[in-house]
C-alpha cells in the first residue's frame, strides 16, 4: 500500500480557529469577573448591613431595655477592660516620639514644632489607627467567635423564631458599642501620649518648655481638618468593623470548626477595611 505524504496529511488537516487560542484567556477572564462580581455583592451586602444600623440607631423604638443592657455589656468589655492596654501603649508611643525628636530634630528645630509632630503623627494616623487594632483584635474577633457559636447552637433561629429582629438584637448593641468604645479609647490614647511626650521630654531635656506652654503649642496646631480627621477614623472604622464581625459570625457554618474560620475572616476583613478607609479620608482631609 502507497504510503501518503505528509504534506498531503497536514494540508488536509483543518487550521486551528483563532478564537480556540483566546479560550485560555477567556476562561482567565470569567474567575476574575467572578471574582470581582462576589466582592462587589459583599461590598454591597455590608454597606446594606451599616445602613440597616445607622437608621435603627436613630429610632428610639430600636432602644429597648435589653439592646440598652446589651449595649452597655458591650461598651464595659470593649472599653473599659481595654483601657489598661491603650495606656500603655500610648505611653510607649510618646516616649518613642520623644527619643526620635530628641536624636533627630533637636538640632535643626525648636522645641515649639514638637506640638505639630505630635498632631501630625499622633492625632492624624497612629491615634486612631491603632486604636482601632487593638479593639478589632479584642472585641472584633470576640464578637465574630460569639455571634458564630450562637449560630452553630441554634440560638440565632430561636430568637428569629420568635419574632425578634437578628439586627436589632445581636448586630445593633454590638456595633454602636464599638464605635463609643473605640472612640473613647482613642481620646485616652492621644492624652496618654501627649503627657508621655511631655514627661518624657523633661526627663531627657528636650526643651519642652512648660506644660501650659506645650499645651498651648499642640492645640494651636490643631486644624478644623484635624478634627474631623479624628472623629471619622474613630467611627467609621469601627462601625465597620463591627458590622463585618457580626455578619461573619452570623454566615458561619453550623459546626464548631467554623468558629475559628469566622473569626478568622472577620478580622481580616476588620482590618482590610480599616487601612482602606483611613487613608481614604487622609486623602480627603489633607489632599
Amino acid at each position: 500500500m502507497a504510503r501518503i505524504p505528509d504534506t498531503v496529511v497536514s494540508s488536509r488537516t483543518p487550521p486551528r480557529h483563532w478564537f480556540d487560542k483566546l479560550i485560555p484567556r477567556l476562561a482567565l477572564l470569567a474567575l476574575v469577573g467572578e471574582f470581582t462580581l462576589d466582592q462587589v455583592r459583599k461590598i454591597l451586602q455590608m454597606l446594606a448591613i451599616v445602613s440597616a444600623v445607622l437608621m435603627a440607631a436613630v429610632q428610639p423604638s430600636s432602644w429597648r431595655r435589653s439592646i440598652r443592657s446589651a449595649l452597655a455589656r458591650k461598651v464595659v468589655s470593649s472599653g473599659s477592660d481595654a483601657i489598661g492596654i491603650v495606656c500603655v501603649l500610648g505611653i510607649a508611643l510618646g516616649i518613642l516620639l520623644i527619643i526620635q525628636y530628641q536624636l533627630w530634630l533637636e538640632q535643626i528645630v525648636q522645641s515649639r514644632f514638637l506640638g505639630p509632630i505630635m498632631v501630625a503623627v499622633i492625632v492624624r494616623e497612629l491615634g486612631p489607627l491603632l486604636v482601632n487594632l487593638v479593639v478589632i483584635a479584642r472585641s472584633g474577633s470576640a464578637i465574630a467567635a460569639e455571634l458564630a457559636l450562637i449560630h452553630v447552637s441554634g440560638e440565632d433561629r430561636v430568637v428569629e423564631g420568635q419574632g425578634l429582629d437578628l439586627l436589632l438584637y445581636y448586630i445593633l448593641p454590638r456595633t454602636i458599642g464599638l464605635v463609643i468604645s473605640t472612640w473613647c479609647l482613642t481620646l485616652i490614647f492621644i492624652a496618654c501620649s501627649f503627657l508621655s511626650v511631655y514627661i518624657g521630654g523633661q526627663w531627657i531635656d528636650a526643651k519642652t518648655g512648660t506644660f501650659w506652654d506645650f499645651t498651648a503649642d499642640t492645640l494651636s496646631a490643631l486644624a478644623p481638618p484635624d478634627v474631623a480627621n479624628l472623629l471619622l477614623k474613630s467611627t467609621i472604622p469601627a462601625l465597620l468593623s463591627g458590622c463585618i464581625c457580626c455578619a461573619a459570625g452570623l454566615d458561619a457554618g453550623d459546626t464548631n470548626a467554623s468558629v475559628p474560620r469566622a473569626c478568622q475572616i472577620g478580622v481580616q476583613r476588620s482590618v482590610i477595611a480599616l487601612f482602606i478607609v483611613s487613608a481614604f479620608i487622609s486623602v480627603v482631609a489633607y489632599v
